[in-house]
């Protein structure tokens, strides 16, 4: 039925669960800056932090470019550790963010049928794209730690593109890059403001993954399917794809 599947990344394929804005984090983050040779406060690192991603969150939606922008995190970074007297590098951003991801995170799995639902597409045939609200820096090596990027035809990361789900061009986007016709393509998510309302709004049938413990049926879905249980086997079973 259909050839393209489009997957959300974390809460459909990654069960995840990370601490980016307590204050134990950020003495956690700190101290680890420390042993990097970068002296912060943690309450000076917080605020900078805190006030410059706003900034730069503020200047992206008054372009007007996108419905939903999105910013790129390393500038963040950089401008934070300058108005502290640091210039740091391209390479010392990046090791630095995902420095700042590593510590966060609490808890990262794959969903025990991520694999079975991703080998299954494959073996039929199916191409598999991936279309994720994150940031490179913080989520490549995530993708790597999990084993998936060989799965995918194609990866699109808002922070690459500027934009974020649920704005339609962002499926756009990955439609013109892979030539893929919306009318073969499928989009599977957990959520419903996100995933599946952006692609009911650039018109691609949406595969809603329920991973609360109660399924409540809207009267009007912005979805074709449904796994009220939270399965990604559904997928396969669903979408006419032979197990």
């Amino acid at each position: 039925m259909y050839q393209n599947y489009i997957f959300d990344l974390y809460g459909t394929l990654i069960d995840i669960h990370t601490d980016e804005y307590s204050k134990n984090f950020f003495k956690k983050y700190a101290k680890w800056l420390r042993r990097q040779g970068f002296h912060f406060e943690w309450k000076l690192f917080y605020g900078l932090y805190v006030s410059t991603e706003k900034e730069y969150r503020e200047k992206a939606a008054q372009t007007g470019k996108f419905a939903m922008p999105e910013i790129q995190i390393e500038e963040v970074f950089r401008d934070v550790f300058a108005a502290n007297g640091y210039e740091i590098s391209e390479e010392q951003t990046a090791y630095l963010c995902a420095g700042f991801r590593r510590i966060s995170l609490i808890h990262m799995s794959l969903f025990p049928d991520t694999l079975a639902c991703l080998e299954g597409l494959n073996r039929a045939g199916k191409k598999i794209y991936l279309l994720s609200n994150a940031q490179r820096s913080f989520t490549w090596q995530e993708l790597e730690l999990a084993g998936l990027i060989p799965y995918f035809d194609g990866i699109l990361i808002s922070s690459d593109e500027k934009c974020m789900k649920p704005d339609p061009e962002f499926y756009n986007i990955c439609c013109a890059r892979y030539q893929l016709d919306k009318a073969q393509s499928v989009m599977i998510g957990n959520e419903l403001k996100s995933d599946m309302a952006g692609a009911k709004a650039a018109g691609i049938d949406g595969f809603y993954i329920n991973r609360y413990p109660v399924f409540h049926e809207e009267k009007e879905p912005m979805y074709q399917y449904v796994s009220p249980k939270g399965s990604l086997l559904e997928v396969l079973a669903q979408t006419g794809v032979s197990q």
